[in-house]
């Protein structure tokens, strides 16, 4: 597995000097992108938290041959809970009068944002974009205002000047490039233009337990955002922060800390935004550690005593798994793509093909209760399982 050296030694976003935080193993099935060590870096003055042996070039190959967001109920652009969340979105824009300008939706998924504003009423072409080319498939449904195209934020496909409005909702902490998403950003949008920023509250993680070790696992996170961190990377860009928003949004599985940023293209450094710290981003990262090396002494003297067998190939997994040293155990998941795969050369079954022995590790935090009930009609005890928590 070839892994990124340690890319800078300063902030990505204020370009203060950085040290480093604290390593976290990860791994995938196959031969994914992420069987290495992340390094985890943090900024004392902006708070800010990253990865800092992780390309974009890695990246894109993660979400051309790895990432299953095309499948997952999460991304649902029809569920009750990301419309309400698509509302949300455009009250930021109402409250600040932007409206029926041309505007690209940039990370759109299957297309949930751009297709409701075309419900109602938005007046003017809307784009949406992105890389992975099944999530287009998917859900996306063209309009006489709605078009969708292939592309990444570094390359956006739109002539200089060309919108007037930019949306990244959970973009931003997938690009390890920010500075360059931004001067992308900054080349397509007419003087004035105004884009909106989205990326999970990472000062809020504590406030949202939704496990031990959850905002962490999720490996293709590369940034956790402060709010003074995000607004200080966009005004060394040349955008004005005209807003900054902190709300609880809903997914079909869980709520979570929103933080958004409207900026506005000035091409001029803008004052410096106040941005009082809603909590300590490089603490809450080191407890969640602790955390998880508590479960994984847990499952080790489980796994000492019998068989173990471990039911879903989630993010949170793949965190537990490398610290380790398991002999006898088994893998499944309940997805038929997935039990194609294999992690360092053990099959991924089909759980109702499982021998139900030993004890059975639970591990996705998000849908435990379901996994549960669903071992429980395979025969297994209740006290034959350990969920991940």
């Amino acid at each position: 597995m070839r892994v990124e050296a340690a890319d800078t030694d300063r902030c990505p976003a204020c370009d203060a000097s950085v040290c480093h935080l604290v390593d976290w193993k990860y791994s995938g099935l196959g031969k994914s992108i992420f069987n290495y060590t992340a390094q985890f870096y943090s900024c004392r003055d902006c708070g800010i938290v990253f990865v800092n042996n992780m390309s974009d070039a890695r990246l894109a190959e993660y979400y051309a041959e790895e990432c299953s967001y095309f499948e997952n109920a999460h991304f649902s652009v029809t569920s009750p809970e990301n419309r309400e969340k698509y509302s949300a979105y455009a009250g930021v824009l109402r409250q600040h009068a932007i409206d029926s300008v041309p505007m690209a939706d940039v990370g759109c998924g299957r297309g949930g944002f751009v297709t409701w504003l075309g419900e109602y009423g938005w007046d003017a072409a809307c784009w949406g974009v992105d890389v992975d080319v099944r999530s287009l498939q998917q859900g996306c449904v063209a309009s006489p205002n709605v078009t969708f195209r292939t592309g990444d934020a570094l390359h956006l496909p739109f002539e200089d000047g060309h919108l007037g409005l930019l949306t990244y909702f959970h973009v931003l902490e997938h690009i390890r490039d920010v500075h360059g998403l931004l001067r992308e950003a900054d080349r397509v949008l007419e003087p004035g233009g105004q884009l909106l920023i989205e990326v999970p509250d990472a000062e809020r993680y504590g406030e949202f337990p939704i496990g031990s070790a959850f905002w962490i696992s999720i490996r293709e996170h590369i940034f956790h955002f402060t709010a003074r961190a995000l607004t200080a990377v966009l005004r060394a860009h040349g955008f004005e922060v005209r807003e900054v928003v902190r709300k609880t949004l809903p997914t079909p599985e869980f709520a979570y800390p929103s933080l958004m940023v409207l900026g506005q293209k000035t091409g001029k450094l803008s004052p410096a935004v106040c941005t009082p710290s809603a909590g300590d981003v490089a603490a809450h990262l080191l407890e969640s550690k602790e955390a998880l090396l508590r479960q994984v002494r847990d499952i080790q003297a489980i796994a000492e005593k019998q068989p173990v067998t471990i039911w879903g190939c989630s993010a949170e997994l793949f965190s537990v798994l490398p610290l380790l040293d398991l002999r006898d155990y088994r893998i499944c998941d309940s997805s038929k793509r997935k039990q194609q795969a294999q992690y360092q050369g053990r099959a991924v079954e089909d759980p109702a093909s499982v021998p139900v022995e030993g004890t059975l590790i639970v591990a996705p935090y998000l849908h435990g209760a379901a996994i549960q009930s669903a071992a429980s009609r395979l025969g297994w005890p209740a006290h034959a399982i350990y969920l991940l928590h």
